[in-house]
């Protein structure tokens, strides 16, 4: 690649990293970048050829992929500091206190308390097993910015509670410290030995109550095959049905920071995996003499 190519596709990144969060239009992104609108465009399509943007709908507007965050959603570079800043100290605090490094899990509850606590606005929601950061860690990040003492204090504090649990204590002490119904009702399905069909019915209609409204139905017609064909048979699909529920869960969570711009991330994959869900489903209950 020659200097001049890879100097104009820094300028169309930034262009997009100045603001992450809205597509941006051929005329848009040349007069960010400074470069003519037919050069623009020629590079857009290489660009897009890699698969570092994606068109919109076939409406030339353009937005940026990120392939080291969760579903490559473009973050702020501001708040992307932050997050580095974040995990830097946390994995630095853990080693302090435990000699040990932190988990992914421990490392994003610890992101998501300090978010929470400090009213960081930091892109944190809910996925499969909790709180999960946009922004994926690997223990590599390093730190451009100087913590705050308050940040510093909240993440002592936060890392000496939670980096003394498993993966496994730690979810659990979240979904119960911020009364998380969904997530307790999971937790109960799975970990309980139903010895009858009142009991499980219990659990399932606390999962249907507090289940999103968009994952409703899925979720009703699981209830219905577990209450039919009974747990031990259902189970061995549930893994199917909570990815859908968390994917639109996690979509839901962060609607606070993307807004709409969520849906060209994630409808395809929210449809991709109700249409899985449902074909377990019913595969289970038309197999159920087998």
């Amino acid at each position: 690649m020659s200097d001049k190519t890879s100097q104009i596709f820094n300028l169309i990144k930034h262009a997009f990293l100045d603001n992450p969060l809205a597509p941006l239009s051929i005329s848009e992104i040349s007069k960010k970048s400074e470069i003519n609108w037919r050069t623009a465009e020629r590079y857009l399509k290489i660009l897009k050829d890699y698969g570092v943007i994606e068109e919109k709908n076939d409406t030339r507007t353009f937005y940026y992929i990120e392939d080291k965050d969760y579903f490559k959603l473009p973050i702020k570079m501001d708040d992307r500091k932050t997050l580095s800043m974040l995990y830097f100290h946390i994995k630095k605090v853990c080693l302090e206190l435990f000699k040990k490094e932190p988990t992914k899990t421990q490392v994003y509850k610890i992101a998501w308390k300090v978010n929470k606590k400090l009213k960081l606005n930091l892109p944190v929601g809910w996925y499969l097993y909790g709180p999960c950061c946009v922004q994926i860690y690997t223990g590599e990040e390093k730190s451009e910015l100087s913590p705050s003492e308050v940040i510093v204090s909240s993440i002592k504090e936060i890392t000496n509670d939670y980096c003394s649990l498993s993966n496994q204590e730690l979810q659990e002490k979240v979904y119960s410290e911020v009364d998380q119904r969904l997530y307790l009702a999971k937790e109960k399905l799975l970990k309980t030995k139903f010895e009858n069909k009142d009991d499980l019915n219990l659990v399932l209609l606390d999962l249907i109550r507090n289940a999103p409204s968009e994952a409703v139905d899925v979720v009703t017609d699981f209830a219905r095959a577990s209450l039919f064909l009974g747990w031990d048979r259902t189970e061995e699909i549930f893994e199917f049905i909570w990815k859908y529920v968390a994917l639109v869960v996690f979509k839901d969570s962060l609607s606070f920071y993307y807004g709409d711009f969520l849906d060209l991330y994630f409808d395809e994959k929210i449809d991709g995996c109700k249409k899985e869900a449902q074909l377990y489903i019913l595969n289970l209950m038309n197999n159920r003499n087998g």
